[in-house]
């Protein structure tokens, strides 16, 4: 393998912990500030496999990024602990509510504006909405190659390479770079930070943009720019089941309550 440096972008999404989801009755989203948050599984994945790259090419300039609310930034300084060399938080208000699409819309002007890179990383999906729909969305907004369900991927004599798991086996394709990457959940262990990366991180800090500094107008962002509307929601009653208990000496008694409720017929009828 062939050392180079290489700009590498990796997208990461801070989402509640799936235990402590919370719904808004009112705007029908996802009330973030009512659960703990955590970085999205796939996206540690995903930073692990730049990494990794990272470790054998030393020259590698990683940069994470995210869209979320001003608290997103602790998802940022965790990654940086890991090795992840800048931070990048995209947050407004105007980003509120945002679906898949006017997400990827805002992470592609980012991306944009951040300028030269030779791969992307994002994970498979997040957790908050399994749609998988991002990753490819900023693919197609840049205009570029893209390798999705990915469990490895390299760098050799200048080309990107990854496996992509299939139903009935494993694809490895070849993409000229610039390209992006999307990483299945649980395909590496990502690494712990230290102390010491954890205290250099916080002293580097993180850089924040707002929408004027992407350069995009407020009605393609947020849920002005969402072509998906939840118009009602409403929660599904689970129904109370009552059961009774049979011994083996009551076993006509069984049989006959399975007739009268028509679940068994006996022969000859």
């Amino acid at each position: 393998m062939i050392e180079m440096a290489l700009e590498i972008i990796v997208m990461i999404k801070q989402v509640p912990d799936s235990s402590e989801v919370v719904i808004d009755p009112v705007t029908f989203t996802l009330n973030r500030g009512a659960a703990r948050n955590v970085i999205n599984p796939a996206d540690e994945n995903a930073v692990e496999q730049a990494l990794r790259i990272k470790d054998k090419n030393p020259d590698t300039h990683i940069t994470v990024i995210t869209m979320g609310p001003p608290f997103a930034e602790s998802a940022l300084l965790d990654c940086m602990a890991r090795g992840v060399d800048r931070g990048i938080l995209v947050t407004d208000r105007a980003f509120a509510g945002a679906d898949t699409y006017p997400t990827g819309l805002t992470l592609a002007a980012t991306i944009t504006k951040i300028g030269k890179f030779d791969i992307i990383f994002a994970g498979e999906e997040s957790t908050d909405s399994s749609t998988g729909h991002v990753g490819p969305g900023v693919a197609e907004f840049l205009g570029i190659e893209q390798a999705s369900y990915t469990s490895n991927s390299w760098v050799e004599d200048g080309k990107v390479y990854a496996e992509r798991q299939l139903e009935d086996g494993v694809e490895t394709v070849r993409m000229e770079p610039p390209c992006l990457i999307t990483v299945l959940t649980n395909s590496n262990i990502p690494r712990n930070a230290t102390l010491r990366m954890k205290i250099d991180a916080m002293k580097r800090g993180i850089e924040t943009w707002t929408l004027n500094d992407i350069g995009l107008k407020p009605e393609w962002v947020g849920l002005k720019g969402s072509p998906t509307i939840v118009k009602s929601m409403k929660s599904i009653q689970e129904k109370k089941r009552e059961g009774k208990k049979f011994t083996p000496d009551q076993m006509d008694d069984f049989v006959n309550e399975l007739v009268s409720k028509g679940i068994l017929k006996l022969g000859g009828e």
